[in-house]
C-alpha cells in the first residue's frame, strides 16, 4: 500500500513539474485550428470553400461574405437574439437571486428536498415539455412573442442560476446580516443593502453563463419560434449551410465569426469578474 502511495506522488510530482505553457500549447494545438479554419473560409470567395486540397490562407482575400450578412434578416436575428439573453438575464436575476436567498437563509428539511427537486428537474431535457409548452403557447396567443421566449430560457436555466448563486450566498458569514438586522434592516434590505454588493462576481458569472446558453441556442428558437422574424442567430446561421440554391460555406463562416464577437466581447468586458465568480464561489468560511 505504501509503495501505491509513493508511486502515485511521484506521478503527481511529475505531471507538476511540467511547464504550464506546455498545457496551453497543448489545448491552443486541439482548440484554435477549427477557428483558424472558419476564420480562413470567411474570407474566401465561394468558389474556392470547396477546393480540394483546401488551402489556409485565401487567394485572393474577400469579404464578400461578410457584406453578404448585411440583410434586414440577419440584423434581426441578432437583435431578436439580443433581446432574449438581456430579458433572461433580466428575468432570471430577478427571480433567482431571491429565491437562491431564502434557499440558504430558511433551512429545513422540506427546503432540501425542494432544491433535490430543482437540481433533479433541470437535469430533464427541455425538448420534453416542448410540445405542450407550444400548445399551450399557441392556445393562448402568445406564439412568436418576446415575453414568451423570454418566460422560457428562464425557465430553462432557474434550476441551474438557483444552485449557483446559493454557493455564493452560503459564504457569507450570518453574523453580518445579523449585525444588519440589530441596526434595523429588514429581510429586503439587507438582501439589497449587504447580499447583493457580496455576490457580485456570483451575479456576473451566472449572467454570462445566461448569455452564452441563449445566444447559442438553437432548440428553442427552432421549436417556439415559428416565424423567420422571431428566429435566432444559431437559426440564421443555419440557413446557410444548405438552402434551395446549395451551400454558402463562406457566408456561413462568416455569420460565425459575427455570432462569436458578442460572446467574446461580453467576456473580454467581464472577465475580471467571471474568473472570480467561478473561484470564489467554492471557498468556504
Amino acid at each position: 500500500m505504501t509503495t501505491v502511495v509513493a508511486t502515485r506522488r511521484k506521478k503527481g510530482a511529475g505531471l507538476r513539474a511540467i511547464p504550464a505553457w506546455i498545457y496551453v500549447l497543448v489545448s491552443a494545438l486541439l482548440v484554435l485550428p477549427p477557428v483558424a479554419w472558419v476564420l480562413s473560409t470567411s474570407l474566401k470567395v465561394e468558389a474556392d470553400t470547396i477546393d480540394f486540397p483546401p488551402a489556409w490562407i485565401p487567394d485572393p482575400f474577400s469579404s464578400g461574405g461578410y457584406a453578404g450578412l448585411l440583410t434586414s434578416t440577419n440584423i434581426r436575428f441578432f437583435v431578436n437574439s439580443l433581446i432574449y439573453a438581456g430579458g433572461s438575464i433580466v428575468l432570471a436575476l430577478l427571480i433567482c437571486i431571491p429565491a437562491a436567498y431564502v434557499a440558504t437563509r430558511f433551512r429545513s428539511r422540506r427546503m432540501e428536498t425542494l432544491m433535490t427537486g430543482i437540481l433533479v428537474l433541470s437535469m430533464v431535457p427541455a425538448i420534453v415539455v416542448f410540445i405542450a409548452l407550444y400548445s399551450m403557447f399557441v392556445q393562448t396567443a402568445l406564439i412568436n412573442t418576446y415575453p414568451m421566449l423570454i418566460v422560457v430560457y428562464t425557465a430553462i436555466i432557474c434550476g441551474q442560476t438557483i444552485l449557483f448563486l446559493r454557493n455564493f450566498i452560503e459564504n457569507i458569514p450570518v453574523e453580518i446580516e445579523e449585525a444588519a438586522a440589530i441596526d434595523g434592516c429588514s429581510r429586503p434590505q439587507i438582501l439589497m443593502r449587504i447580499v447583493l454588493p457580496l455576490i457580485r462576481p456570483g451575479i456576473a458569472a451566472v449572467a454570462i453563463f445566461i448569455f452564452v446558453f441563449v445566444w447559442n441556442d438553437f432548440l428553442v428558437g427552432t421549436v417556439l419560434a415559428t416565424t423567420e422574424d422571431m428566429k435566432t442567430v444559431q437559426n440564421g446561421i443555419v440557413r446557410y449551410i444548405s438552402t434551395g440554391f446549395g451551400n454558402f460555406w463562406a457566408l456561413f463562416s462568416a455569420f460565425v465569426v459575427v455570432a462569436f464577437l458578442p460572446v467574446l466581447g461580453i467576456f473580454a468586458a467581464f472577465q475580471r469578474w467571471f474568473i472570480a465568480g467561478l473561484t470564489s464561489g467554492g471557498v468556504k468560511g
